[in-house]
């Protein structure tokens, strides 16, 4: 395994549904944590590298509802 943290900026404010499905990413094959920082608008995602790269992650994080500013 290879732990990766990558850090992806979002545009706007998280609304209720979102950090409910960031708190079930956790299930997808390789994401091990995801910390949110709401001053700074940045998702924090540990994954493990072998499994997933940082576009996939990106792809992941809007199909869960966050709405990343252009470029991931």
């Amino acid at each position: 395994m290879t732990a990766v943290v990558a850090i992806f900026k979002y545009q706007g404010r998280l609304g209720l549904r979102q950090p409910q499905n960031l708190g079930a990413s956790c299930t997808h094959l390789g994401v091990r944590k995801i910390q949110v920082d709401g001053k700074e608008n940045t998702v924090a995602v540990e994954y493990d590298a072998t499994r997933m790269d940082q576009h996939g992650m990106a792809a992941l994080l809007r199909r869960l509802g966050v709405p990343l500013a252009e470029p991931a």
